[in-house]
């Protein structure tokens, strides 16, 4: 319950931030009924994880990158921590079977998963960063695949024709693809074309999709459009989901699956 607390105030404030686009910290501390130092210790957290900008005595809004910028891995593991963790334990624990082919793309929400998949054993994982191979390469006979191509800065997957024409030789029972966006109405999205590519063609040569991605994706624009809903069959998301987007999604025939 009191995490629970924690949790909602701190969106309490990141929303008052952000609908006026700065804040001191007692007004802050006014509106939450707490202490200027508990503030203070909120604000620091919420810069951590690249939602707000502090400034002395106060914090400001920070603005959203354009649709076509990706943020770095390091960045993006900052963010919705438990909610990633969630997600990843529950695709390990009910939707991945020993034994199973996959494919896994790169990013933070892709390698929660990754880490709960320790659970599983024999399996054979086509996956273009090295970051998701070599947690899974070690564990109970798992063999990997990494696809090589070129490598990109600060998200470290790997992307271009090399990668392309690796994937497109393979054939796996599922792929568990991230996403930079997804719009109710049209579909899952990437902020880099590159790696839109990537998700597009582990899509289409996996017999099932998986798409995992925290609530904040949802309605969030992205610049390259990657599949829509009918190529997908599952989403896996955390609670914070609408349920006006929740009867949206499922109205495609997706399954959304709430963790």
């Amino acid at each position: 319950m009191k995490k629970d607390f924690v949790h909602e105030r701190r969106n309490k404030l990141l929303d008052f931030i952000n609908t006026q686009s700065r804040a001191d910290v007692a007004e802050l501390a006014e509106l939450a009924q707490v202490t200027e130092a508990t503030i203070r210790r909120d604000l620091i957290l919420l810069e951590e994880q690249n939602l707000i900008l502090r400034t002395h005595g106060g914090a400001l809004k920070r603005d959203e990158p354009s649709i076509w910028q990706s943020t770095t891995l390091q960045e993006r593991m900052a963010l919705q921590v438990e909610e990633k963790d969630r997600i990843g334990a529950y695709v390990s624990l009910h939707l991945v079977k020993d034994g199973d082919s996959i494919m896994m793309d790169g990013g933070s929400t892709t390698l929660a998963v990754a880490r709960q998949l320790t659970v599983r054993k024999n399996l054979l994982v086509v996956t273009n960063t090295s970051t998701i191979g070599e947690l899974l390469v070690s564990n109970k006979n798992n063999r990997v695949i990494i696809t090589g191509g070129e490598l990109t800065e600060g998200t470290n997957t790997m992307v271009g024709p090399s990668t392309e024409h690796a994937i497109e030789q393979y054939r796996t029972d599922k792929a568990i693809v991230g996403v930079s966006g997804l719009l109710l109405e049209e579909g899952c999205f990437s902020a880099v074309p590159l790696e839109a590519e990537v998700k597009r063609l582990m899509i289409l040569h996996s017999r099932e999709t998986i798409i995992v991605a925290d609530s904040t994706k949802i309605g969030t624009r992205a610049f390259c459009f990657v599949c829509g809903f009918q190529s997908a069959r599952t989403l896996v998301t955390d609670r914070n989901i609408s349920k006006t987007a929740r009867d949206s999604l499922e109205r495609t025939g997706i399954e959304v699956i709430i963790v």
